[in-house]
């Protein structure tokens, strides 16, 4: 699993990632859902946008600013705002 090349960027005031290996990721600091498919997951993320890449991807516990990502996580990246997330492959973030 490829994760941000700056974590400390992940660590923000109110803000929390929790990761239980590569099949789940518990958000805390959620400040809302901008893409939901089974292969990518894009939120609101402190002053940034998190974007969770992998396959059979689904959300749970769906809180006022919380909820879990579930499935099988290849990749997450953050861009802090006024960054730009990488562009997925064009395949739409499937491995093949």
């Amino acid at each position: 699993m490829r994760l941000p090349e700056k974590p400390s960027l992940l660590v923000q005031s109110g803000e929390k990632l929790e990761l239980a290996g590569n099949r789940e990721a518990t958000v805390d600091g959620c400040g809302g859902v901008l893409e939901y498919t089974q292969n990518v997951v894009c939120i609101r993320y402190g002053h940034g946008v998190l974007r969770f890449v992998g396959r059979g991807l689904t959300l749970h516990s769906l809180e006022q600013h919380s909820l879990i990502v579930s499935g099988y996580i290849t990749e997450i990246a953050y861009a802090a705002r006024g960054e730009l997330l990488t562009p997925l492959p064009e395949n739409g973030g499937e491995q093949p």
